[in-house]
């Protein structure tokens, strides 16, 4: 069952909460921060699809739209974008403590979503972990090497890249000699990601497993062009050491939206598992009674 909010200071925020469709419902409760321009439901629905995968597992679980995306409105938008996810978090965070007793939380993003989630997660004590998709990624000396033969090695022995690349010559040549017209006014450019300095992103983890958050960090290989091979997390901060908090995983044949099907369901189910160990409570168990040996009166 999914129930509409409209929250935050100027009451500008909407969001949907998912409750569980099993029971009993756990004490800890899903966030997923939307990704660049796309609205609460995700890329593809992915976030419909793991909010009703975590319902099924008993997780609670909220999505909704940053301001000016969505259905959010634009109202008091400005300033640095981070501040404004970090503050619209808190506001989603207050919202499920006040209406469903919520006081622990996941954070789930993507791509900048990740970024957000990361960057905000340092501030909020309420958070208990991160379930990072594709989040930040520093290049490294291995980095080139493993990268040419994730990303370029399989296009050398493609005949299908040869013979694209064959007619795009060819069109080259016709057009030789015809003016070009330029549509777009706008360079061609890198996604805006807001990683900040490796140093800081280093820190950042580390303070995060000081205060025990776990942290979930997935790397497809959308990310190929920034993370290239599944050691690359502890070559990028080496200061961070190993920790049972702390799960790193390195799907390279995954595109970075994981688009296909079977691609999808890998992805729900890693993350829906990670959640589902993450938030199961602990068993209370009954004590055992030791009844007294029993005495045997002489008649």
């Amino acid at each position: 069952m999914e129930t509409l909010h409209v929250f935050g200071r100027y009451e500008n925020l909407v969001g949907w909460f998912h409750a569980p469709t099993s029971q009993p419902s756990r004490s800890t409760a899903v966030v997923m921060l939307t990704a660049g321009m796309l609205h609460h439901v995700g890329p593809m629905r992915l976030h419909v699809q793991l909010a009703r995968r975590l319902g099924a597992a008993g997780i609670p679980s909220f999505r909704y739209d940053l301001s000016g995306i969505g259905e959010s409105l634009a109202v008091a938008a400005g300033g640095p974008s981070l501040d404004r996810a970090r503050n619209e978090l808190g506001a989603a965070l207050d919202l499920l403590e006040a209406e469903y007793g919520l006081r622990k939380f996941v954070l789930f993003g993507l791509c900048s979503g990740a970024d957000d989630a990361f960057t905000a997660a340092v501030d909020e004590p309420r958070v208990v972990g991160l379930s990072l998709l594709d989040g930040c990624g520093f290049r490294t000396t291995a980095f080139q090497r493993h990268r040419f033969w994730l990303k370029y090695w399989p296009k050398i022995w493609s005949a299908r890249k040869w013979s694209s690349l064959a007619r795009s010559l060819v069109r080259r040549i016709n057009r030789r000699g015809v003016a070009s017209v330029g549509a777009s006014t706008m360079p061609m450019g890198d996604d805006i990601r807001e990683f900040g300095e490796q140093a800081d992103c280093e820190r950042r983890v580390q303070q995060l497993l000081e205060r025990r958050v776990a942290q979930q960090w997935i790397y497809t290989g959308g990310a190929v062009d920034y993370y290239s091979y599944a050691n690359q997390f502890h070559d990028m901060f080496p200061e961070v050491a190993p920790s049972s908090l702390l799960s790193i995983e390195h799907l390279p044949r995954l595109d970075h939206l994981a688009c296909l099907r079977e691609d999808r369901e890998t992805l729900l189910r890693r993350i829906t598992q990670w959640c589902d160990d993450l938030t199961r409570e602990p068993r209370t168990t009954t004590p055992t009674v030791r009844l007294p040996e029993p005495v045997c009166v002489p008649c």
